[in-house]
């Protein structure tokens, strides 16, 4: 090869060695955030990938590439497209209520009328199975479709579809695919009104620590349809006076924790690694 031929493969090289060459943002210390996962939510069926919310481009990743590729049931993280589909086909706008039924929820905070704030927040099934009611199996796949949304594929009882097998669900998305989600969700590059992006994106926000703000979702749900195998998941973005990211981290296997564990841990580790301040007693 010329000299010639060798420069742009080394410039390459050195930019993303850099991360902060090709997208503005520090470099992550990789050795802390591998030493904080190990610790927390290591395992084979481990995957994190943080990703720069404006390019995409991925500057870290846990796990081997094969399981953050491996096809998964959305689970809960499956509310933030269906609450923009409900918004864009004028399903439910920001204020809408839906009633409870009165009949008896799994989780006592579900039991009562809600909008899609509180419906996010508490992740009330129930609210969200009204809504898909409503968008149909069709609007589904022309939906997923246009967001490029995992498998694109609402196989399954239109209520239950994006839940997993073991409730005969069929739509699946991989980790990376979460992240690639994401970026196209927080840079404007979904097909949907930018109001209703902005909205959703003010209902994921989790939590601040002085200027940086962190916003996602948890899903938990079994991979399997005897329910051996469960995957927990939580999604969303970190934002802080440094760092623009977006994340997601799957724990699966046959004692995966839920999905709210990976939040509580996870948000450690980035703490550990200097990504997200330390929480203050």
């Amino acid at each position: 090869m010329s000299a010639r031929g060798l420069i742009a493969p080394l410039v390459l090289a050195a930019l993303v060695a850099a991360c902060g060459g090709l997208t503005g943002q520090p470099k992550i210390d990789k050795a802390k955030m591998e030493a904080a996962l190990d610790a927390d939510l290591g395992g084979e069926g481990t995957c994190v990938i943080l990703a720069d919310r404006k390019t995409g481009f991925e500057l870290y990743r846990y796990g081997s590439n094969g399981v953050c590729m491996t096809p998964l049931p959305p689970c809960s993280t499956f509310k933030v497209p269906n609450s923009l589909i409900g918004l864009e086909l004028g399903i439910v706008t920001p204020t809408t209520v839906f009633k409870w039924d009165g009949k008896p929820e799994p989780i006592k905070a579900w039991e009562t009328d809600a909008d899609m704030r509180k419906a996010l927040k508490e992740s009330m099934v129930w609210w969200y199975q009204r809504v898909a009611a409503q968008v149909g199996h069709d609007r589904y796949v022309q939906k997923l479709k246009a967001f490029g949304y995992g498998d694109r594929n609402p196989d399954g009882p239109l209520t239950t579809f994006w839940l997993g097998p073991s409730v005969g669900g069929g739509l699946t998305i991989s980790t990376r695919q979460q992240v690639q989600f994401l970026h196209r969700f927080y840079n404007g590059s979904l097909p949907v009104k930018p109001e209703n992006a902005a909205f959703v994106q003010s209902i994921m926000v989790d939590e601040t620590r002085g200027q940086s703000v962190i916003s996602g979702k948890t899903g938990s749900c079994s991979t399997q349809p005897d329910r051996s195998r469960s995957v927990g998941w939580w999604v969303g973005r970190l934002k802080t006076p440094t760092r623009d990211l977006v994340f997601a981290a799957s724990v699966e296997g046959a004692t995966a924790p839920p999905g709210m564990e990976v939040e509580r841990r996870l948000k450690d580790d980035l703490a550990k690694a200097g990504l997200w301040p330390q929480a203050t007693e």
